[in-house]
């Protein structure tokens, strides 16, 4: 029996060593964090992905809907919520109005923003190419008929190569000068102008900078948002690892950061944070049967106040969650890059392009 005991106690001692020795994130917690809120929409008890913004003096969120199997994803719906995240009306799938929805049957990871006063929301969805079905972006008007919302007027924006068969995610949108720009790609800083008439390409902006990111490739998440000389966003990163969350097993990771980036063309980023960061709950939350072992937080929307910054993050692909963080602090967090290497401003016309590989 002694003999039994000592083994188990051998046994149970290696396996804490061996779990010990994987990170675990929410060792780290980000000191700007001042709290985490979930959302939760009892119609809509899975709704992930959410995307937050203000509009009429009430706070907005736009979701992705997972459906009553917990299988398709491909539904978006919005909510108005109060200033403690909690819904104030009625949550309703988006519709669509004189188009055909069967033409919007997977839309993805919906995302504010208000140009000229008017409410868009941008969004991947499939496209056929020639006989390769992949994704694109759209942006579409969000109008408010009989007490709902319904979306309107869709436009698929250009990809810099318009005939790629790449999946086409997570650009971030901004406004300068009353005009919407995109982020294409993060590093480098890859700035699209589009025509939200016909989807068109107008204009195009590069700028490279160095910094050190140690956790996957940078990929769009908020929106940006201009604060004084300034853009201020949030963005996803994603890297096979083996954590203390993961079980020591070898699984894909998302995970969040900050950057900043100058005002005017081209614009290029000058701060980023130096570590993701990581809140309480991030990654020791409840489980999920997700679509392959993940640990999930991207982040989606982005309110800018005064002393505060609200952050809305999906987790785990069935949770919505809002970060408030303290401003100042985050701001100091930042690190600065070193200045720009490299620099374009080109017309479309004389754009040269080097194909990338799929970008999550």
């Amino acid at each position: 029996m002694r003999n039994k005991i000592a083994i188990a106690l051998v046994l149970f001692t290696a396996s804490c060593l061996a779990e010990s020795k994987f990170i675990d994130f929410e060792d780290n917690l980000h000191p700007a964090i001042n709290k985490t809120t979930e959302v939760v929409i009892p119609e809509f008890p899975c709704a992930f992905n959410g995307s937050i913004i203000r509009w009429n003096n009430k706070i907005l969120l736009a979701f992705r809907h997972r459906d009553e199997q917990l299988k398709s994803t491909f539904r978006m719906g919005c909510v108005y919520l109060d200033e403690k995240f909690k819904p104030i009306s009625t949550p309703h799938l988006l519709d669509w109005k004189d188009s055909n929805p069967s033409t919007f049957e997977k839309c993805q990871d919906p995302r504010l923003f208000v140009v000229k006063n008017k409410l868009y929301v941008i969004f991947s969805n499939f496209i056929t190419l020639g006989e390769v079905t992949t994704r694109r972006m759209f942006v579409a008007h969000m109008a408010f008929v009989d007490d709902r919302f319904v979306l309107e007027a869709p436009i698929c924006v250009d990809a810099p190569d318009r005939l790629s068969k790449r999946l086409e995610k997570n650009w971030v949108p901004f406004i300068f000068n009353d005009e919407l720009l995109i982020s294409y790609m993060l590093s480098p800083h890859h700035v699209l102008w589009p025509d939200l008439s016909n989807g068109e390409l107008l204009r195009d902006y590069w700028s490279t900078v160095h910094f050190d990111w140690e956790w996957g490739e940078l990929r769009g998440g908020t929106p940006a948002i201009k604060d004084g000389d300034f853009y201020i966003a949030f963005f996803h990163s994603s890297l096979l690892m083996k954590t203390h969350h993961s079980n020591g097993k070898k699984i894909q990771h998302y995970l969040m950061g900050a950057y900043r980036f100058q005002a005017t063309p081209p614009f290029f980023i000058t701060h980023i944070s130096k570590e993701p960061i990581v809140g309480k709950g991030f990654y020791h939350g409840k489980a999920y049967p997700t679509w392959k072992p993940l640990h999930v937080v991207f982040a989606m929307g982005c309110i800018v106040n005064e002393e505060t910054i609200w952050v809305s993050y999906g987790r785990q692909d069935f949770e919505t969650w809002v970060v408030e963080f303290d401003k100042k602090k985050l701001y100091e967090s930042l690190v600065e890059t070193t200045a720009p290497s490299d620099t374009r401003s080109l017309p479309t016309d004389k754009y040269e392009y080097c194909c990338e590989s799929n970008r999550e």
